[in-house]
């Protein structure tokens, strides 16, 4: 089996937007993975209620 080059992170251009994206990590147990991505889904909620 050979290892792939991770796909790099996408940039939004939003700080906020762009830490959250950065701090999923869904290789951990599935049961974490709701927490995580409703803290990303929060981000991007509060970026779009207040564009900048």
């Amino acid at each position: 089996m050979t290892e792939t080059e991770p796909t790099p992170l996408p940039t939004t251009g939003l700080p906020a937007l762009d830490d959250a994206l950065a701090s999923l990590d869904l290789t951990g147990p599935v049961s974490e993975h709701p927490a995580q991505l409703a803290q990303a889904v929060e981000a991007m909620q509060a970026a779009l209620r207040n564009p900048q």
